[in-house]
């Protein structure tokens, strides 16, 4: 699977759904946040339009410093924990 082949509304519904499952991990209130389906029009237009324009960075990424040059992500996760592809 590549990065084009992802979908913005699928990811963005992911990324709210584990964001929610992961709130008691860090202090939150677990079920303080509404479901997808709940979520308004406009929020869920938000969400996917975000998560479109980071997809559109990580392909931009990718791009510039090819597939398998793993600092591509990381720089987006935040870290350097992850491990390089086996290109």
């Amino acid at each position: 699977m590549s990065i084009e082949t992802v979908s913005p509304e699928k990811l963005a519904m992911l990324v709210h759904h584990y964001s929610e499952a992961l709130a008691a991990d860090f202090g939150l209130q677990p079920g303080t946040s509404p479901d997808w389906d709940d979520l308004s029009q406009d929020e869920r237009k938000r969400m996917v339009a975000a998560t479109r324009l980071a997809l559109l960075d990580l392909s931009s990424a990718l791009l510039r410093k090819g597939p398998c040059d793993i600092s591509a992500f990381q720089e987006f996760a935040g870290g350097s924990e992850g491990k390089e592809c086996g290109c």
